[in-house]
């Protein structure tokens, strides 16, 4: 699995979406995964460096097995300072999700706490990992393992509390890479612009449609927005 990191937190593993008026695909129902700022603090440079390698190695063998399917550090402007990292995970199940989750060392350890929300999508993100983790194959078979981070840059997530509003206008929008309903009631996408500075000041037409929404910095494969079934 290609792993991205920005930070003190995050990795990458990346996916793909509908943009312009492609042929329907059945929505599935994910897990997303807010992965907090938890209560232990202050480990000692060796105690964090253990589990950070823990988490790097874990989220490889959930990808691997085809549970991990997309996954980002938030950058520097975030809605909320205590948001770290993003997981989407395959399986609508909420309790299966927060096991996946949390066998992540950084989890165990109190480092990270788990934010888990249902997430339905069109977006064929099971396809994509596939192709990641050939891509990651390919170089592998060079010799060289990926350096981390070596593919990505900066994207951002916008989340709308009204899912339709937000689904009228935005879904097939040039910009936005990836659409998903929220907790069936709000929205979430993934915007193809450097942060979130440039995602709101390209979507400013668009605000009061919209309604209530917010931005994040987030990080990600630059393939995020190559990858895409148009």
């Amino acid at each position: 699995m290609r792993i991205l990191w920005q930070g003190t937190v995050g990795c990458g593993l990346l996916l793909a979406a509908c943009h312009a008026v492609p042929a329907r695909h059945a929505e599935q129902e994910f897990t997303l995964v807010y992965l907090r700022t938890g209560p232990t603090q202050g480990l000692d440079a060796e105690a964090q460096k253990e589990a950070f390698a823990g988490h790097f190695a874990n989220m490889s063998r959930l990808a691997r097995e085809g549970h991990l399917l997309l996954a980002g550090p938030f950058g520097r402007q975030r809605s909320s300072p205590d948001l770290r990292g993003v997981f989407v995970l395959a399986t609508g199940d909420r309790a299966e999700a927060e096991r996946l989750a949390g066998s992540d060392p950084c989890v165990r350890q109190g480092i990270f706490r788990l934010e888990c929300h249902s997430l339905r999508t069109e977006a064929r993100l099971r396809e994509f990992l596939a192709a990641e983790l050939a891509a990651e194959d390919a170089i592998r078979a060079t010799g060289r393992t990926p350096a981390p981070g070596e593919s990505g840059r900066g994207f951002a997530l916008l989340t709308c509390d009204d899912g339709a509003a937000a689904e009228a206008v935005l879904r097939g929008h040039q910009s936005v890479v990836l659409f998903a309903r929220l907790d069936g009631e709000g929205a979430w996408c993934v915007v193809d612009a450097a942060d979130g500075a440039e995602a709101r000041e390209r979507l400013a037409p668009l605000a009061a449609q919209i309604g209530a929404h917010r931005y994040d910095d987030w990080f990600a494969s630059r393939r995020l927005a190559e990858r895409m079934d148009r």
